[in-house]
């Protein structure tokens, strides 16, 4: 669907207020930003896999298990004195002691004498310190107090370094805190004997298990047992730290659900000696730069902008993730995030709504079919100028400028009738006898005989074909005689088992048959003083021909099981569609029985017989189903033209249909395109016809339906596409499930390349109904109509029929068979 400038302008308005709310929201809620790039930035990390650790790096963990060995929390300086004294020995090159040892326990100031001494003999330990009341003014750090461990006041020539980090979008270590006039460099950087300012953004690009380690006892044991230890160790830079998350604070990273403190400050060192910690100088630039390029797509696209948006996604993305693998470089990956997903969101919000407007309000079949006109006139106006530029022009243009006028001719006239309601002329009047209706001689001189029977208690004979009204002309027949005070019996012979027949009319004793296990009043007691109406009399056979012979002659009879005779007085009114003389002849039916039934005899014609009276019957249906819905003139003229072989019960059945289909799409008049296509497939074009026409004539190319869509006037590929899948699931039941008979009929060729494309299409439709009911797994058509919403949607209502009658066909069909069945291989074809 074309945008003009101004739809496209107030889209533009939108999509730059949906940037303006988006970054509001950034702004206002900066958690939520930070949780999108930390998450980002996590997954990057995951995506790149674990790094590999500098191996300078050596950590000595003090585990749940060593300190629960060694007599509990705190443990004895003697243990930290005998571990660094192990360490010096080894030519370590810094020794961490990440642990905070405080001045408040006077039983270990005994040992601080021993700690002194290998810090003294080495000057390569750093101790750590704790400041209070950090804050960041002016991209520094400051701090109230300064908590400075026990040995610095009686050594104060010992290294310190602070072991606080802050949570701000990720661990910062601030690289020096400045503490009323003095400065304390970060644990990190002393270890490490750097004096850079700022802070250390730590980048956790790997497990803390990847550091060669060794816990408390192992170090101790293998110090006495390894004598390779020395080498491993020396010229490492040690650090020294409790694991034990119940003593010190923890944090969790993309690859540690739990790190404790000294695994943090071990990244730290990490980072610094490889240049790996992350680098955020351009975090807030990017919010800029991001915001800037998402703005200017905005103003300048006027189309595509789905794709755009989901490309610029996705580029933005990967170059971020290009840019943080090579340089470690963090933007502000939420300031493209969550305006380009808000956009996308609007675009499909449009694109969705757009398609719903075109599919069911702004197409309608008849203003496709006007569409179709326009394109095909504009057509005929372009050759008919080509065929006056040519002195002798080619016999294929001729034909094809006489093949489009016959189109245009056939579209106009048959959307000017189906526009207009048939008018019935004033010199007919509707009767309504009794529920018959009829205009014409054929019924009014039936109407006529039954006035004259019905006041008798004559038995009456109705022949005629199935469906012509034959139960009416009985129910006629009663209601105007003197037993119209019971109600009439009516009973269908042809409808109950030979066995079961006599049962039904006259009745059974108990005990008469395995089954029988009380009295039952058959159809003859109960019409006492009535009438019996006995439809589908020539079904029966001789041995039930001579009961019922016997009743007609004396209204005796006896009930299955019993001796006893009884007795009714029923007027027999009985019917068929057989003539009854030539079964006589074949010696199919009792000569005597006919004789006693033929007392007069009312023949009802067919409907093809009696077409005067169609154009009444069609409007009196349509009435019951919906008062003042009409019919056009170009639906009574198929109605008319029609054989009707199933008589006036198929021309009801067919205008109960239509109006279904007339109500579903807000109409009070009913068209062509509501009609079953079987009444008339020839002299009709309306837009079923138009598709298959086009379809069959580009021989059902892959390019077929668009270029449909482009000759009917630029309409949506959808509307051509559902509209063949309607068309499919119609002729395919219309051919009893007969998967070769309903391609055929579509193809309307023997070319084996365009009946192989319709079985390809058709399969594709009836294996995704049957895999898509086998997860379901539902037995409940109500239920799988309810699941399968998105299968009728674009489907246009009047073949939504056909797709129930597939769908319930294949519930029934997969409950005697296993899920795991072969779908191409199923009976279709």
């Amino acid at each position: 669907m074309k945008l003009n400038q101004k739809i496209i302008e107030r889209r533009r308005i939108l999509s730059i207020s949906i940037l303006l709310l988006v970054f509001l929201f950034i702004i206002v809620s900066p958690k939520i930003s930070d949780s999108i790039n930390n998450s980002v930035e996590s997954v990057f990390v995951k995506v790149n896999g674990e790094g590999v650790v500098d191996s300078n790096i050596v950590i000595i963990k003090i585990t749940e298990k060593d300190i629960s060995a060694l007599g509990g929390w705190p443990l004895k300086r003697s243990y930290y004195a005998l571990l660094l004294n192990k360490l010096n020995k080894f030519n370590v090159s810094k020794i961490g002691l990440e642990i905070f040892l405080a001045s408040n326990n006077s039983n270990q100031k005994i040992y601080n004498s021993l700690i002194i001494n290998e810090i003294k003999e080495r000057n390569n330990i750093v101790l750590s310190a704790i400041v209070n009341s950090l804050e960041k003014r002016d991209d520094k750090y400051f701090a109230e107090s300064l908590l400075l461990p026990e040995l610095k006041t009686e050594y104060p020539e010992s290294k310190i370094g602070h072991i606080n980090f802050v949570d701000v979008n990720g661990y910062i270590i601030p690289q020096k805190i400045i503490v009323a006039e003095n400065e304390i460099n970060s644990f990190s950087q002393m270890l490490v004997e750097n004096q850079k300012d700022g802070e250390l953004k730590i980048n956790f690009y790997s497990s803390f298990e990847k550091f060669n380690s060794y816990s408390l006892l192992e170090f101790f044991a293998a110090s006495e047992n390894n004598p390779t230890l020395k080498d491993k160790l020396k010229n490492k830079i040690i650090l020294i730290g409790v694991t034990d998350p119940t003593i010190g604070k923890s944090v969790s990273t993309p690859f540690n659900d739990v790190l404790a403190g000294i695994g943090i400050h071990a990244f730290a060192v990490d980072n610094i000696l490889t240049n790996r910690n992350l680098n955020n100088t351009y975090y807030n630039y990017s919010l800029i730069f991001f915001s800037l390029i998402i703005l200017i797509s905005i103003l300048t696209l006027k189309k595509y902008q789905l794709y755009f948006y989901s490309g610029a996604a996705i580029v933005l993305l990967f170059l971020s993730h290009l840019l943080f693998s090579l340089y470690f470089l963090e933007l502000y990956y939420s300031a493209f995030i969550i305006p380009l997903v808000s956009l996308i969101l609007f675009e499909l919000f449009i694109l969705f709504a757009e398609r719903e407007v075109e599919l069911n309000s702004v197409f309608s079949e008849n203003e496709i079919l006007l569409k179709a006109l326009s394109t095909k006139e504009s057509k005929l106006v372009l050759l008919e100028r080509e065929l006056s530029k040519t002195n002798e022009p080619p016999i294929e243009l001729q034909n094809k400028i006489e093949q489009l006028k016959e189109e245009i001719h056939q579209i106009k006239l048959s959307n000017e009738l189906n526009e207009t309601p048939h008018q019935i002329g004033s010199e007919n009047e509707r009767k309504n006898f009794f529920g018959i209706i009829y205009a014409g001689a054929a019924i009014e001189s039936i109407v006529k005989v039954i006035l004259k029977v019905a006041p008798t208690d004559a038995t009456v004979l109705i022949s005629g074909d199935s469906g012509s009204g034959k139960e009416l002309v009985a129910n006629a027949i009663h209601s105007l005689s003197k037993r119209s005070r019971k109600e009439i019996i009516a009973f269908n012979c042809a409808a109950i088992p030979e066995n079961l027949l006599e049962s039904e009319l006259f009745g059974h004793v108990k005990g008469a048959f395995t089954d029988a296990s009380k009295d039952k009043i058959g159809r003859f007691e109960a019409a006492n003083n009535g009438t019996i109406f006995l439809d589908e009399i020539g079904e029966t056979s001789e041995k039930f021909q001579t009961k019922l012979l016997r009743v007609l002659q004396s209204g005796e009879f006896q009930k299955v099981g019993s001796t006893e005779t009884q007795k009714v007085d029923v007027r027999v009114i009985a019917a068929s569609n057989k003539d009854l003389a030539e079964q006589v002849n074949q010696n199919n039916f009792r000569e005597d029985l006919y004789y006693r039934l033929n007392v007069i005899t009312i023949e009802v014609p067919n409907l093809n017989k009696r077409k005067e009276d169609i154009p009444f019957l069609a409007e009196y249906f349509a009435n019951k189903e919906a008062e003042g819905l009409q019919i056009s003139a170009a639906v009574m003229s198929v109605l008319q033209e029609n054989s009707w072989k199933g008589n006036v019960r198929e021309l009801e059945s067919s205008i109960k249909r239509a109006a279904i289909f007339a109500k579903s799409e807000g109409r009070n008049i009913i068209q062509l395109c509501d009609i079953p296509d079987n009444l008339a497939k020839s002299g009709r074009t309306d837009l079923r016809l138009l598709i298959l026409n086009s379809l069959r004539e580009k021989g059902f190319s892959h390019s077929a339906i668009s270029e449909t869509a482009k000759e009917l006037g630029n309409i949506s590929r959808t509307i051509v596409s559902e509209n063949f899948r309607g068309i499919f699931f119609e002729e395919y039941v219309n051919a009893n499930y007969n998967f070769n008979q309903a391609v055929s009929t579509i193809a309307d060729s023997e070319q084996k390349e365009i009946v192989e494309k319709i079985k390809k299409k058709g399969e594709t439709y009836l294996i995704n109904i049957e895999k898509d009911l086998v997860k379901l797994e539902s037995s409940s058509f109500e239920e799988v109509k309810r699941e399968f919403v998105s299968k009728y949607k674009n489907l246009p209502q009047k073949y939504h029929i056909y797709l129930d009658e597939i769908i319930q066909r294949t519930i029934n069909n997969l409950k005697h068979i296993t899920p795991s069945v072969q779908f191409p291989n199923k009976n279709y074809k």
